[in-house]
């Protein structure tokens, strides 16, 4: 695989792993150096995000660039944000709620 289709192909896959937490997204150019994708945020409005050697980076964005595509997009869509906290929250009480009790004080009531 040649090093101009990495750069789409992780772009892309990183955004299909966000794609209950966007509306929308459309891959653009892409170069050997980058990628670039249209996103449409939970607000409606449309962003361009692309991906280089150095992180990811947005035009509404001054800062930058981000390690992750979340923080990235944490930054910019406080709808995201809010969303993604929830669900974070809503998967740990499943969890919580899915453990017997004598599964949640597996320590045996002190530490050795």
């Amino acid at each position: 695989m040649g090093s101009s289709s990495f750069h789409s192909k992780e772009l892309r896959r990183a955004l299909s792993e966000q794609a209950l937490l966007i509306r929308a997204f459309s891959m653009e150019d892409h170069s050997s150096l980058q990628a670039s994708a249209s996103v449409t945020l939970l607000e409606g409005n449309v962003i361009t995000i692309v991906l280089t050697n150095q992180g990811y980076r947005s035009d509404q964005s001054k800062e930058g660039p981000f390690e992750t595509i979340e923080e990235l997009l944490q930054c910019v869509s406080p709808l995201y944000a809010r969303k993604r906290r929830s669900t974070l929250l809503d998967a740990l009480e499943r969890l919580s709620s899915q453990q017997s009790p004598h599964e949640k004080d597996t320590t045996g009531g002190g530490l050795s």
